[in-house]
């Protein structure tokens, strides 16, 4: 008897722990996401369209499996097990030593194993060196920074991986962007002057006093007043957003500071994380409009301060935004993702050049032209296709008898005009194998 007693108590305890996530579901409600989750939404029986929904089922399996209760508790014991055993459950945090976490999309800049081509960091320079020239003419002030990745500074927590030797991807742009004479401010040197670690351990960010140094040096290049860094700080807490991505139920926060004397601006609402953020304060001189990303979170309120009036954006389409003259234009990029200068061509009008650059250019084919108009302005986009441009080859587009120099990428170009008569036609020009080579354009959606 106490044989089949003792197999059917483990069945019915294994039953019972089988239920209780489903069970909790329907009494305490599902659970949400954890960090930056994107969970599987409430499965319905029908489509959009209003008919009958055929994976609803499979749909009622993916959101009950991504919305029982407890799950982030077993998400996060799950994780501290696998921790024990030296592995990451979470695909985009690294776990270091120490109790360190990296962010996972970083681990190709660390190791240089996927450079940039040559093309591709000439373009990204000259994206910002025309970003640059267009601030400038409307008379404001221009700055480009990168915001090192933490392994790029703080390594000595890193798991032993094998480091190409080559340059990165921000050291060889950094060299393109003084060649072409773009205002660029190295923040590499600047951390790594500093003896203190001004990242956190379980974030991919500077922390507040780090912030507090990135805001003195942009301040700096820009010849204005900064004085944060050394000013008093506060102790603080902050939750590491690697950490909440691995436990999403734990407790642990890693220090962090907080700037004493506080901020007099106003604006910049209660979400550091929104989109566009304007701020005032009297004390400040001049307008800013500062393109920037997540590093920017800790960085503007330190900017704001010594402004009369900021735009924070981090819908990053520089140049889109009409510039005045004594305004500054600041464009911050944190260093894994510098390929979005080529990937994201920004909305910058067409820079004028003169005609007679083109005069004795090789005809050689076509190019399939996209327009799109939007408010008065003209956006073209075009491919080359076969024909592969030189490596520091500009793209000119000649249009109702102006040449204008376009956002150039390394398979094509973006070029934006504003009242441009098509009526003429379109050529487009770039050196290829040192030849200058002309190509027809053809809008193939008009």
């Amino acid at each position: 008897m106490k044989k089949r007693i003792v197999p059917l108590l483990f069945a019915v305890l294994f039953m019972a722990l089988c239920l209780i996530p489903a069970a909790g579901t329907l009494l305490l409600g599902p659970a949400g996401p954890g960090a930056n989750e994107v969970l599987s939404p409430r499965p319905s029986l029908t489509d959009r369209d209003g008919h009958f929904n055929g994976s609803c089922l499979s749909d009622a399996a993916a959101w009950l499996g991504d919305h029982f209760c407890l799950r982030q508790e077993c998400v996060t014991a799950w994780a501290r097990l696998n921790a024990l055993l030296g592995s990451s459950v979470a695909e985009d945090v690294v776990l270091g030593r120490e109790g360190w976490l990296y962010y996972g999309p970083t681990l190709a800049d660390y190791t240089r194993t996927e450079p940039m081509t040559d093309r591709e960091l000439w373009c990204a320079a000259r994206t910002l060196y025309l970003l640059q020239e267009h601030a400038r003419a409307s008379g404001a002030d221009f700055l480009f920074t990168v915001a090192p990745n933490k392994n790029s500074l703080y390594a000595w927590n890193m798991p032993d991986l094998p480091v190409a030797n080559r340059l990165s991807n921000a050291e060889a742009l950094s060299r393109l962007l003084r060649e072409m004479d773009v205002a660029y401010l190295d923040l590499f040197a600047v951390f790594e002057n500093e003896p203190e670690v001004l990242y956190f351990p379980t974030d991919s960010h500077w922390n507040g006093r780090g912030a507090a140094l990135a805001a003195d040096a942009i301040l700096a290049a820009l010849d204005r007043e900064g004085g944060f860094y050394e000013a008093a700080f506060l102790p603080g807490e902050h939750r590491g957003d690697l950490y909440e991505m691995l436990y999403p139920t734990g407790k642990s926060a890693d220090p962090d500071y907080i700037y004493a004397p506080g901020f007099t601006f106003s604006g910049g609402g209660k979400n550091p994380d929104a989109i566009t953020i304007t701020t005032s304060c009297p004390g400040g001189s001049g307008s800013l409009v500062m393109y920037r990303d997540s590093f920017g979170r800790n960085l503007y309120p330190y900017l704001a301060e010594r402004f009369e009036s900021a735009r924070f954006s981090r819908k990053n389409d520089y140049g889109s935004l009409e510039l005045s003259p004594g305004d500054t234009v600041i464009a911050e990029l944190v260093e894994r993702n510098l390929r979005y200068l080529i990937d994201n061509p920004p909305t910058l009008p067409g820079a004028v050049r003169d005609a007679a650059e083109v005069r004795d250019a090789v005809p050689a084919g076509t190019v399939p032209l996209a327009a799109e108009e939007d408010g008065g302005t003209l956006s073209l986009r075009g491919r080359f296709g076969e024909i592969v441009p030189d490596r520091d080859s500009p793209v000119l587009v000649l249009c109702s008898g102006t040449l204008y120099e376009a956002v150039p990428g390394p398979e094509g170009f973006r070029l934006c005009l504003t009242g441009a008569d098509l009526s003429g036609g379109i050529r487009v020009f770039f050196t290829a194998e040192g030849n200058l080579t002309a190509l027809e354009g053809v809008i193939e959606n008009r």
